[in-house]
Order: structure tokens, then C-alpha cells, then sequence
């Protein structure tokens, strides 16, 4: 309860201010900073599985590892929360209703909200099944364990560098990039059976799936044009996007089965997230139809 509810309800109180915090403070390069900020999330990734593995296996034991990694996470989030300051911005005259009615009718936003929520129901396979995949392939339990310390270090860079590039190539391009990336890295899960396709398909995808992750909040960003209403138009979109991590892990766990089917899941998964990524597409057509395509953030030189 605690862990699957509580942690659940918490990470998404935290996740989205923060990010809607730090755009307030930045007019140019607002991309790269907020890149910046959600890299923070696989850098833990990396250092606390390892950490509460040792705690947890060796002399500390469950129940003391336990509170160790608790001081240890709160220790954090008080630094965070004591280094968040908001920027006033004009006050929006609306209420949450009236921008939630104002995000529907606008079609860029559906689309986008409509392709993270189908992308992101594929998206996670890799995350939650990759290490299982690895070991029932026959590979050592202990790399196996490693496997996901590979694909946060992966995405650690992606959501780092993601920023700088989005400056050239433009936030939506970029998107697509990612999303069309991780789709067909998703498919060629099917082909994992050694440690060498364990440590590619981890790198590999860590990266486009951490640049997807950094870019996500920009794209709302750019396509919002009046600041004030940017965090309530992230909660809306991420109302919709959370169903895809709670959907995906299941979905895939009933296609895997007794027998554990791994072609059936990674096929299901990846096409599901190429749907996704061509819905991102569309919104790039519909871009350059309507001849915006000179906008800096969207087709490049974001300043």
C-alpha cells in the first residue's frame, strides 16, 4: 500500500511543480534547463538499487536498509524542496476548469497528450522487464541486476544532452526522434539473448528514452502560450499519461504468461508506442501545414 499508493501519489506531487517551477526562471534555454533538472531521476536510478541491494543483502539487514534509504531519500528531498523558489508571473484570471476546456479544444495539446498516453503504455516494458528478460534468457543473475544500472546511466546522458540538441533540431523533431527510437528498440527486444544485446538494448534505449523524458515538459511548454497556466496543463496531461504505467506493466505481464512469450509482449508493446510516435508526427504535419514551422522552439534554435 505504501509503496504502490502512497509513493505513487507523492512522485507526482513532486515531479511536476518542480518542473513547471524551473521554467518560470528561465526565458532562454528553458529546454536545456529543464532537461537538466529531470536527470536528476536516473542518476538516482543508478546509485540507489545498488545502494539498498548492499543495505538490504548484507549486514545491515531489510529492516535497518530500510530506514537508511528513507533518511537518505528525505535528507534529499528536503535540499530539493529548501532550493525551490517560484517566480511571480502574471496571476491567470481562469480557473482549472477554464483551462482544462481551453486544452481540449486546442488540437496540438489532444494530440500530444492522446500520443505520450499510447507511447508510454509501451514505454515501460523495457523498465520493468528487462531485467527478468535478461535472467530468463540464461544470463548471470547478479549482471542481470546490473542491466537497469545500465539503462539509467544511459538515460542519465540522453536527458543531459537532450537540451543542447533540441536547441538545433527543435523540441517536436527531437520527440519524434525519441519515440520512434525506443519504438523499434522495443521490437528488437525479441533478439535479446546474451549479455552483449543486454548492455545495447540498454544503452540504446536508456538514451532515447531518457531524451523522450527530458523533452516531454518542453513540448508542453512550447506549445503553451501563456505561462501561467503551464502547471495545470502538465497535470492534466499527466492525469492521462500516469494510466500508461498503470496499464502497461499488467498488460504486458498477462501477454507474457506462465510460458513467458517474450516476441508477443515486445511486438505489443512496440507497435502500441510506434501509434504513439506517429500521432507526434501528425502534430509535426499539422505544424508545418499551418506555417508555423518558423517557431525557434519547435523547428530549431531554441534561445
Amino acid at each position: 500500500m505504501a509503496q504502490g499508493v502512497v509513493s505513487g501519489f507523492g512522485a507526482g506531487l513532486i515531479y511536476a511543480p518542480c518542473v513547471a517551477v524551473v521554467s518560470q526562471h528561465f526565458s532562454r534555454k528553458r529546454t536545456l534547463v529543464m532537461s537538466l533538472v529531470t536527470s536528476g531521476i536516473p542518476l538516482g536510478g543508478i546509485i540507489h538499487p545498488i545502494m539498498l541491494n548492499h543495505l538490504l543483502n548484507g549486514t545491515v539487514g531489510f529492516e535497518k536498509g530500510v530506514r537508511a534509504s528513507a533518511g537518505f531519500v528525505s535528507a534529499l528531498l528536503l535540499i530539493a524542496c529548501l532550493s525551490v523558489r517560484t517566480r511571480e508571473l502574471p496571476v491567470s484570471t481562469v480557473s482549472y476548469t477554464v483551462v482544462a476546456r481551453k486544452c481540449f479544444r486546442e488540437v496540438l495539446f489532444v494530440l500530444m497528450t492522446v500520443g505520450a498516453t499510447l507511447f508510454q503504455i509501451g514505454f515501460y516494458f523495457p523498465m520493468f522487464y528487462l531485467q527478468l528478460d535478461s535472467t530468463k534468457h540464461g544470463i548471470d543473475v547478479n549482471f542481470s541486476f546490473y542491466s537497469l544500472s545500465i539503462l539509467n546511466a544511459a538515460s542519465f546522458i540522453g536527458r543531459c544532452t537532450a537540451g543542447i540538441i533540441a536547441t538545433y533540431a527543435g523540441v517536436l523533431n527531437f520527440t519524434i526522434v525519441s519515440t520512434l527510437a525506443c519504438s523499434a528498440i522495443i521490437i528488437s527486444m525479441i533478439a535479446l539473448g546474451d549479455m552483449v544485446s543486454v548492455v545495447l538494448l540498454g544503452l540504446v534505449y536508456g538514451y532515447f528514452s531518457g531524451v523522450y523524458i527530458a523533452l516531454i515538459v518542453p513540448l508542453m511548454t512550447v506549445l503553451t502560450p501563456d505561462l501561467s497556466e503551464l502547471g495545470a496543463r502538465i497535470g492534466i496531461c499527466f492525469t492521462f499519461t500516469a494510466f500508461s504505467a498503470l496499464l502497461g506493466g499488467p498488460i504486458s505481464g498477462a501477454l507474457l504468461g506462465s510460458q513467458y512469450k517474450w516476441w508477443i509482449a515486445s511486438l505489443f508493446n512496440g507497435l502500441l508506442s510506434l501509434v504513439g510516435s506517429l500521432i507526434f508526427v501528425v502534430m509535426r504535419l499539422i505544424i508545418y501545414r499551418r506555417g508555423i514551422n518558423g517557431s525557434p522552439s519547435i523547428a530549431g534554435k531554441d534561445t
